[in-house]
C-alpha cells in the first residue's frame, strides 16, 4: 500500500476519482496535483463553482437560524433559491436540523467520510438534502447510483441513528437532491436493507481496489496495475495534462476540487 494512503479519509469524491480513472486518483490524492486553470473559457466555470459554494453558505445559516447577510438588491437569485428553500423545508421545532453536518465511520479498518449538505431528523425518519446549483438539469437515473448517494446513505443508517440514540428503519431513510434554478421539486432516492447491504460492499471493495493499486514503478505489494481510464478524459481537468488536449468546461464534472 502506498504510504500516503496509510492514514487517508475515504470520501464519496476520492472514491468516485478512483472509479473514474485510476490514474486522475494518482494525480489527486498521492501526488497532490491541483490542476486549475486561469483563462478566459475556465472563467464561468470557476464562477459557477463560487456561486455554488455561497449558496451552500446561505442554506448553512438559514438552517442554523443566522441572519443571511442579503438584501434583496444583493443577489436576487439567491434571494429566490432561499425563499424555494423554505418553502420546501419548513422549520419545524420538533426536528433535527444539521447543515453542512460532517461524519466519520470506520469500515473495515478504513475511515470513511461525508459532508451532508443538511440532514433533517424527524421522529421516525432521517432526510438527507444536497443542494445541486449547476446549470445542468439532472435526473433520478443520474443519482441513483453515484457514489455520493452510496456514501451518504450507507452512512446516515450505520452513523446517525447511533449519535442521537434514535431507532430508524433503512425505509425511512431518504435523500433527496434539488436544483434551486429549476421549478421542479427534489429527486428523492429510497433505501432498503438489501441497498444498505450491497453497498457496504461496493464500498469495502472499492476501498481495497485503491489501497492496493501500484502507484508507483517501485512499490511492490500490489494487486491492481495502475490505469488510464481514456474515455474518461473528456470529461476530467487533468486533459490537458495526460493528453495536452485543451478542456471543454460544458462537460467537465462538477465539484472536482472538494474533499
Amino acid at each position: 500500500m502506498n504510504e500516503k494512503l496509510k492514514h487517508f479519509c475515504y470520501s464519496q469524491n476520492s472514491i468516485n476519482t478512483y472509479k473514474s480513472c485510476p490514474l486522475k486518483f494518482k494525480y489527486k490524492y498521492i501526488e497532490n496535483i491541483n490542476w486549475k486553470h486561469d483563462d478566459i473559457e475556465s472563467r464561468e466555470y470557476y464562477e459557477g463553482l463560487k456561486i455554488g459554494r455561497e449558496f451552500h453558505l446561505l442554506c448553512e445559516r438559514y438552517f442554523s437560524n443566522i441572519p443571511l447577510g442579503i438584501n434583496d438588491s444583493d443577489k436576487s437569485d439567491f434571494i429566490l433559491w432561499i425563499n424555494k428553500i423554505k418553502k420546501l423545508i419548513p422549520m419545524d421545532e420538533e426536528n433535527i436540523y444539521l447543515p453542512e453536518y460532517e461524519v466519520r465511520y470506520n469500515l473495515f479498518g478504513n475511515e470513511l467520510q461525508a459532508k451532508y449538505d443538511l440532514v433533517v431528523i424527524k421522529k421516525n425518519e432521517i432526510e438527507i438534502w444536497d443542494w445541486k446549483t449547476e446549470n445542468r438539469k439532472i435526473n433520478y437515473k443520474n443519482v441513483e447510483n453515484r457514489m455520493q448517494t452510496i456514501v451518504y446513505m450507507f452512512l446516515a443508517k450505520d452513523i446517525i441513528p447511533k449519535l442521537f440514540d434514535i431507532n430508524i428503519d433503512t425505509s425511512n431513510i431518504i435523500m433527496k437532491y434539488y436544483q434551486p434554478l429549476f421549478d421542479d421539486g427534489p429527486i428523492t432516492i429510497s433505501y432498503s436493507d438489501q441497498k444498505h447491504n450491497s453497498n457496504k460492499n461496493k464500498l469495502n471493495e472499492y476501498i481495497n481496489r485503491i489501497k492496493h493499486t501500484k502507484y508507483e514503478n517501485e512499490q511492490k505489494d500490489y494487486r491492481y496495475e495502475l490505469i488510464h481510464n481514456k474515455e474518461h478524459c473528456k470529461f476530467c481537468e487533468f486533459n490537458k495534462l495526460c493528453n495536452g488536449d485543451d478542456i471543454d468546461y460544458n462537460i467537465l464534472e462538477e465539484e472536482i476540487y472538494e474533499c
